[in-house]
Formats: C-alpha cells, structure tokens, sequence
C-alpha cells in the first residue's frame, strides 16, 4: 500500500524526510540515476540573487480500496495537482534554499476523502573545507494521514486525519582523512487538527552521534549512539498511565562515501526504551537504520532502505510499539529520456501489551518518459496486503494511474 505522494506519512514513526525539490534535471522516478544529459536539464530562473524552479505535479489515479477496508471495499478515481516553488543561493562554500510545496486532492465520488495540503521549508549548509559542512534547516508541514497506516483513523465520514509539523535540525559532518563524525540534532512537534485528536499531539527531541575510522578506500567503519524523548501534550491516558517515555541505543555498521561503487550507510544495534509510567517495563530490542546505494553500472542503482525500532503509539492497551520496515528499489535508465523503478517493501508492526501484529507488503513499479527538459509522462501501479492478528485491520489495495511533471 503506497502512500500518495510527498504529503501522505505515518505519523507514528516520528520520522519524516524530504527529497530536494530543486533537483538539476526534470526526471524524479531514478532519482539515484546520475543524470549527464543537457538535454533534459533545467536552467533555473535568475531573480535577484536567487536561483528559482517552479514546476507542478498532475495525476489522475485509481484506488482500489480507498478506506484500506477488510471487506466492502469502496473503489474511487483521484486526481491530485501539487505545484511547488524552490529559490536557492549558492556561492560554492555556503548555500540557502527556501521553497514551499502544495497538494490538493479530489475525489471523483468519496468527496469527505478531499483534501489540501502544504509544506513550507528553509535549509542553510555551510561547508568551510572539502569534506566538513554544518547545516540547519525548519520545516512546517500541514500533513495527510493515509487511510492504509497502522493507526490511521477508521472513521468514514471526517474524511482523512490532518497533521501540522513544525520541525528543526541541526548537523554537523567532518569526513577528511581517516575519521569520520557526525553530529545531529532534531525537534518536531506533531499537532492533530482535530481536537478528538488532541491524545496525539506530542514533541519529540532526538539527536545521534556517530564516530567512524576508514579501513578501506571510501569505507569507514562506524558507531554510533542516538537519543530520543517523546513528550505528550495529554501527559496520562483515560487510565491515568503516565505516556511520556525516552528512547535511547548504540549501532554499529558501515559507512560508504559518495562516489564510488556503493554509497550510504548501514549499522545495527539496540535500543532502550524507558516509560515514565512506573508500571510499564523497560524493554530492550533490535535497532536498524540502512540506506544504502549499489551502482554495479552507470544506468542502474539498487537501493537497500531499512529500519527498526521503537516508534510513538495511540492503540488503547498498548505499551508500546516496534515498527520494522524493508524496501529494495531497483532503478534504472533504460534509454536517455525512459526511466524505470520497481521496489519491494515489508512493514511489521508489534503493538507491545496488546498481542497485535501487522505485516505489510508492497509492490511498485514507475515508468516516466522525458518528452522534453520540462515536461515528463509517468506511469505507476502499486499493489499492498496487509496482515493483522485483528481481522478488521486487514486489507489488500491496488492503485495505479498516470500523470505530468513540468518543471521550469
């Protein structure tokens, strides 16, 4: 089950990430495809000291099973337009991007279902020498909960749950001679619109510190130790059970530099999870984060993405939840102006003190044509099935559709 577009999460995991809008050429289907044809690159307006790419998203899509429902499932046609604005300014040592992305969803019959959303962010990244940058970037982002997440709202009729995030964060990279350092911060606050919502307005701190030796050309091994505290606007349940809680661990793995033959990073580890409620046990488990990058040739890429850990909860009854997810991405350039992607992803998710599992797995594929540098026709389709140890949570979803990308 795939959610629809940039705007569409999971807010449970806590987590979110944003592609670069402004990227140098128009295809965004194999974005891990080096792209070396001024044919199809874009050439950013000049205003003032400002580099600006505009462009806009339109697509038209069929959704099998548009509530993510067991049964009586209900199928409807989407369309969603989804225009953005990037400005950048960039001196070589130091570069300040600002931009603001918006969607706006309708329904052909399930019209509760629309909706608009929006994103507005500015990053700063400073980079004094080869190899070392500081960087500091906010985002506010009014989000749209998917039907298919595993705790996403079963109710009909309001239509689907909005989100507003405001968020930070901080880095520091030093990657010259043979050690490796990394140095993040991270703040957001989620707040749910509605106000039967208000038990899901929390602000998570996080912040991780990974250390690395290189022990072979662009390969560093690495350690790394990570922090995070969750603090509930409602700070108890119905019950009176305290619900703030901090999460803290250790991994260690591998980091590869960009350029070569692999890039990204994988580790393993552990995390502690530690409840302010008394009652509720301290529990240990398995910590995962991979993002790795395999070029075997120029035209392909073959991306590993995974993670594992402890992940924010609203199910009554539960303690908490492990959320381990999977995804293999083979991207490839089939011809100078045809692009191709096809992934493969596995979600479990373990509600801790309820019994619950859900499993999730997913097919994708996306075919985008290059008819010109500013305009692209792009296919997709999209198969998931989720299995659950409660009968009404489970279900299976097609979607597939077509649209534009024009970029200038």
């Amino acid at each position: 089950m795939r959610g629809a577009t940039f705007l569409s999460l999971s807010v449970a995991t806590a987590a979110l990430v944003h592609a670069p809008l402004a990227a140098q050429s128009l295809p965004d289907t194999a974005p891990a495809i080096p792209r070396d044809d001024p044919e199809y690159e874009i050439d950013p307006t000049r205003i003032g000291p400002f580099d600006v790419t505009v462009g806009v998203r339109a697509t038209t899509q069929y959704d099998s099973n548009l509530y993510a429902l067991p049964d009586n499932e209900i199928d409807d046609v989407v369309f969603e337009l989804s225009p953005f604005v990037v400005a950048a300014i960039d001196n070589g040592k130091s570069r300040f991007e600002i931009g603001t992305q918006s969607l706006v969803r309708r329904h052909a019959e399930q019209t509760t279902e629309d909706a608009e959303a929006a994103r507005f962010f500015g990053d700063f990244t400073w980079t004094p020498v080869e190899g070392e940058s500081l960087g500091f970037g906010a985002q506010f982002e009014r989000a749209i909960e998917d039907r298919g997440d595993p705790e996403a709202r079963d109710l009909l009729a309001p239509g689907p749950r909005e989100i507003d995030i405001l968020s930070g964060n901080a880095y520091y990279r030093r990657e010259r001679g043979r050690i490796l350092l990394d140095l993040r911060a991270d703040v957001a606050e989620y707040d749910a619109r509605s106000v039967v919502d208000d038990n899901r307005d929390f602000t998570s701190y996080s912040g991780s510190a990974t250390v690395g030796f290189q022990i072979a050309g662009s390969v560093f091994v690495t350690a790394t130790g990570f922090a995070s505290r969750r603090d509930f606007r409602l700070e108890t349940d119905l019950a009176g059970m305290e619900r703030n809680s901090t999460t803290w661990g250790g991994r260690a793995g591998l980091s590869f530099a960009p350029g070569g033959l692999v890039e990204g990073a994988i580790s393993a580890g552990i995390f502690r999870f530690e409840p302010d409620e008394p009652t509720f046990d301290d529990r240990t488990g398995f910590s995962l984060a991979a993002n790795v990058t395999y070029r075997p040739q120029r035209r392909t890429a073959l991306t590993l993405s995974g993670s594992s850990g402890d992940v924010a909860t609203f199910r009554n009854g539960a303690t908490g939840r492990t959320d381990t997810t999977v995804r293999l991405t083979w991207q490839q350039e089939i011809r100078h102006n045809l692009y191709s992607s096809l992934s493969a992803g596995y979600r479990r998710s373990r509600f801790r003190g309820t019994g619950i599992d859900q499993e999730t797995a997913i097919v994708r594929g996306e075919l985008e044509f290059l008819v010109s540098r500013h305009v692209s026709i792009v296919a997709d389709a999209s198969y998931g099935d989720r299995q659950s140890d409660l009968v009404n949570e489970e279900f299976d979803r097609f979607r597939g559709g077509v649209g534009l990308r024009l970029r200038f």
